[in-house]
């Protein structure tokens, strides 16, 4: 937060345009903006049209966020917006909307405002469709989803508090210097610590843990918390504690590699952009170096500076100038592809909009594959891997939280997701049970329901089977791949209207060339299970 004062008095950058029709097309970029004359702002970064300033100023009556806003984030349907403080009292032309201010998501329509979060904001992380965490800087609080209040603070959190993520099975938060706290989601409770000076944390495509230290970089086993230290080879990361941002520290979701932007100390950042990649554990210091660095004044990182768009893997960099004073009304906003390679650069207009991160839409849904069947006979325990059954093209699969949302006979079967992601079920006696299992990505919920027919009890040594099932390409052309650890019975494919359609199935192929193109079910069954998919015939 850049707390000065300028001799020139300015009219504000577009300070109302159209509202755009939605915001699926393009990424926000969320503004701290000028202390002690304006209050927090969002704006929306299209890819292929102008800038909306001020969007959701624009669609909200000239409201705005509170002072220094920092932080934002989307879960579910709704956009939460996270600042320092509730109000500007210098800011003459918006009204100020709280420390916490949450939108819907698609349309950026104000639904609540808080001025009071415990203090001051930091961050958000939404836990389930029904809670989720705030980090101030006296500790964390719950917020209620459903109720829209905010609730007590977690015990034993006290303290500044940055960066948070939500893995499959926990919630890891960054305590200042202190160390990194693993909190259990149910019971709301710190189960363990991972001590140390820590800056920030991110979760990598592999599931893995990291968190960033001033010149290592730690893995986290996000089950075990077991810790193996990488050292920086010469560069560090700085943290932004004392006057606290949310930090270029990020991870990409369609490669293994973590990324950030290397610093001189605390307040001075340097110019390269650092990659890691988790698989070989390498690093590369000399990634991509900020643009415009020649002449007196050149480009330098603010607030978060840099994010990974999750569904393209681009890198997007946003700069002011150094100088102080009038030259923070210059900002750019750069994308790089993941090889490095500078592929695009927009200038905003002229204005102190102190930007502090960019975050991405969340425009699809989690896709349950054909993995998963529909119909079960269990006469052993038999486990599901829903690690590998469930993706989300816009968010990190791997944080996908899975649970048993119902069973209808339980005396029938047992059904429990254990630590390793896998459901795990286990006949208890004669009967059959509906299964419904939820897959919950960034708040966004699917069900899947699976009905099992159990013939008897399974005895503490009996056989574990664990069911594996694929079908492939989809879209298909020629063949359809069916491939099962079970022998496979029959294949059958129905037209939308609901007619079976005669095709040939041979040695775990499916003939579809002469089926037109379009849409169509396919129904696989084996020897314990049944499998069905819709297939795209091109």
């Amino acid at each position: 937060m850049k707390k000065f004062y300028l001799f020139a008095s300015l009219f504000l950058a577009g300070s109302l345009t159209q509202a755009q029709s939605n915001y699926t097309d393009g990424y926000f970029m969320v503004n701290e903006e000028w202390f002690g004359h304006t209050n927090g702002s969002l704006n929306f970064i299209s890819n292929n049209g102008p800038v909306a300033y001020r969007a959701y100023s624009t669609v909200n009556n000239n409201q705005a966020f509170g002072a220094t806003t920092q932080y934002g984030t989307i879960y579910g349907d709704k956009f939460y917006f996270i600042s320092k403080q509730a109000a500007d009292g210098g800011d003459t032309q918006y009204t100020p909307g709280g420390r916490l201010v949450v939108a819907n998501a698609q349309t950026l329509q104000k639904i609540a405002g808080f001025n009071t979060i415990g203090g001051d904001g930091r961050s958000f992380v939404g836990v389930n469709e029904h809670k989720g965490y705030m980090a101030t800087s006296n500790g964390i609080y719950l917020f209620d989803i459903d109720n829209l209040q905010v609730g007590n603070q977690i015990p034993a959190t006290g303290g500044q508090v940055g960066n948070m993520i939500r893995t499959s099975r926990y919630v890891f938060a960054v305590r200042q210097s202190v160390g990194v706290w693993v909190i259990d989601p149910d019971t709301d409770t710190i189960v363990s610590t991972i001590s140390g000076a820590f800056n920030s944390v991110v979760q990598a495509k592999d599931s893995s843990v990291w968190a960033i230290q001033d010149q290592k970089l730690v893995k986290i086993d996000p089950l075990t918390f077991a810790t193996a230290v990488f050292n920086i080879p010469t560069t560090k990361y700085s943290g932004s504690w004392g006057a606290w941002n949310a930090g270029s520290f990020t991870a990409g979701i369609q490669s293994n590699t973590l990324y950030w932007i290397n610093s001189i100390n605390s307040f001075v950042s340097g110019t390269q952009i650092v990659k890691f990649d988790v698989t070989t554990g390498t690093f590369n210091e000399n990634f991509a170096t900020l643009p415009g660095q020649t002449g007196t004044y050149k480009q330098i990182p603010y607030g978060a500076a840099l994010r990974v768009n999750p569904v393209t893997d681009e890198l997007i960099l946003n700069t002011t100038e150094s100088g102080y004073g009038t030259h923070y009304q210059n900002n750019w906003i750069h994308t790089y592809d993941n090889n490095g390679n500078l592929t695009n650069t927009r200038k905003l207009d002229d204005y102190y909009w102190f930007p502090a991160m960019a975050v991405f839409p969340d425009n699809t849904l989690p896709v349950v594959s054909t993995a998963f069947p529909s119909q079960l006979t269990a006469n052993t325990t038999t486990v599901i891997d829903l690690k590998t059954v469930i993706t989300d093209n816009d968010n990190l699969s791997a944080a996908i939280v899975k649970k048993v949302k119902s069973n209808t006979n339980p005396a029938a079967v047992s059904a429990a997701i254990n630590a390793n992601d896998e459901l795990v079920i286990t006949p208890q006696g004669s009967g059959i049970a509906t299964i419904v299992i939820s897959f919950n990505s960034n708040g966004k919920v699917v069900d899947k329901t699976l009905s099992v027919t159990s013939s008897s009890s399974v005895l503490s040594t009996a056989e574990t089977k664990k069911l594996e099932f694929s079908m492939y390409p989809n879209p298909a052309t020629d063949v359809l791949n069916i491939k099962s650890q079970e022998k496979v019975l029959s294949v059958s494919v129905y037209d939308l209207s609901g007619k079976l359609i005669n095709v040939p199935f041979s040695n775990g192929q499916v003939n579809v060339n002469m089926l037109p193109k379009g849409i169509y079910m396919v129904i696989a069954k084996t020897e314990k299970a049944v499998y069905q998919q819709k297939l795209i015939k091109n």
